[in-house]
């Protein structure tokens, strides 16, 4: 029920603010809600999406940042481009069968999986 309710505000400040890009998004939302989230239920999908989500946006990369170069962070899709990587990391370990119920998803509506997480 909150994650509906989320959905729904979200709408509503896209629509009431003009953002016309928003608005190709809400058809992948529809679908999102009907057939990954069983009609907008809160089931363990939608669990599974929002800590995918999560996950997606705060990797980083010590090895990285010990060189002193960008470790990462940032919903910017990797934990679904390197999933034979991202999802063995010990707090991401469960989170491959909901990037592979996803995937259909990003086909089917054309986006980059940086713009669907």
């Amino acid at each position: 029920m909150a994650f509906k309710s989320l959905l729904t505000f979200v709408t509503l400040a896209a629509t009431l603010t003009g953002i016309n890009a928003c608005c190709q998004l809400f058809a992948v939302r529809d679908d999102l809600q009907e057939n990954l989230f069983h009609g907008g239920q809160c089931t363990a999908e939608a669990h599974e999406s929002l800590r995918l989500t999560f996950h997606d946006a705060i990797a980083i990369s010590p090895a990285l940042e010990a060189q002193g170069k960008f470790g990462g962070g940032g919903a910017d899709g990797s934990i679904a481009i390197f999933p034979e990587i991202e999802t063995n990391f010990h707090p991401n370990i469960g989170l491959d069968e909901i990037v592979e119920l996803q995937k259909p998803f990003i086909a089917r509506h054309n986006l980059s999986v940086a713009d669907f997480y």
